[in-house]
């Protein structure tokens, strides 16, 4: 349950400070978001996943949009079996590094693409070789969080799939 709240707690913090800078040239898609938003916070994934997919197809290069839908589908397969789950990870592989494409600067997503390159198998698509890529422009961002990512990874279980 501790890695769903950090999970739902990294999409809500990154959500409001990417709201507080966009404008409000589209009120409709602006009324799609916060209802996705408001969604994630009650821990409810579909909905919001079909609704950031509308934002990301209306507005294709927003990382706003393209960061909501990824980070949810991460925190979706969370929630799943291990063995379900595995059927979602392609599209929130892709879904991450497409919105890492628009914007690797932003921490929040380092973190999440850290977590997910740790946990999810080289064959479909994570390994300790991504990993380490991302410890690395973590620690270009910041030190302290540089050293934390190192902490994670050298104490992160190895796991045999």
């Amino acid at each position: 349950m501790e890695k769903i709240k950090y999970s739902v707690a990294l999409i809500l913090f990154a959500s409001s400070i990417l709201s507080q800078n966009q404008s409000l040239e589209n009120p409709d898609l602006v009324k799609i978001e916060r209802i996705a938003d408001s969604l994630v916070q009650i821990c409810e994934f579909d909905k919001p996943i079909d609704l950031y997919k509308e934002l990301v197809k209306n507005n294709p290069n927003s990382f706003n949009y393209n960061y909501k839908l990824a980070a949810t589908l991460a925190a979706k397969i969370e929630l799943m079996p291990r063995i379900k789950g595995a059927a979602y990870v392609p599209e929130m592989m892709n879904q991450l590094e497409k919105t890492y494409k628009l914007d690797d600067s932003s921490l929040s997503l380092n973190w999440i693409m850290l977590q997910v390159y740790l946990e999810v198998p080289r064959f479909l698509g994570g390994g300790k070789k991504k990993a380490r890529v991302i410890i690395e422009k973590i620690s270009n961002i910041s030190k302290v969080e540089g050293e934390k990512a190192k902490y994670l990874y050298e104490n992160f279980p190895n796991k045999k799939y």
